[in-house]
């Protein structure tokens, strides 16, 4: 959770200002089919995001890593999946992947 602290005594611009009914709800991973945004899959999201945590800006290139992998022991699920993982990290590295070794 990320807090705002002005500094004592000072009223921020953004909390002067109204709240609008429309910045209330999240549209980044969770939207749904009501915005129209596209629903990640819960699973590659998750792994994902521990993926991230654990190696940074180098995580596309881990699950690009595992796409490979599974790919030589012709695991074609497993493939798709870390394709997955890849593409919600970096859409095209991803790509790019699909490109020069098919999916």
């Amino acid at each position: 959770m990320v807090r705002f602290a002005p500094r004592y005594g000072i009223i921020s611009p953004c909390l002067a200002r109204p709240v609008q009914a429309r910045h209330l709800r999240a549209t980044n991973d969770n939207a749904g089919a009501r915005t129209g945004s596209r629903h990640e899959d819960d699973a590659a999201l998750d792994t994902a995001l521990r993926l991230f945590a654990a190696h940074g800006f180098s995580a596309a290139e881990r699950a690009r890593d595992a796409v490979l992998i599974a790919q030589v022991s012709e695991d074609a699920a497993r493939a798709e999946f870390w394709l997955d993982v890849c593409r919600t990290l970096d859409r095209r590295m991803a790509r790019d992947v699909v490109m020069r070794h098919g999916s």
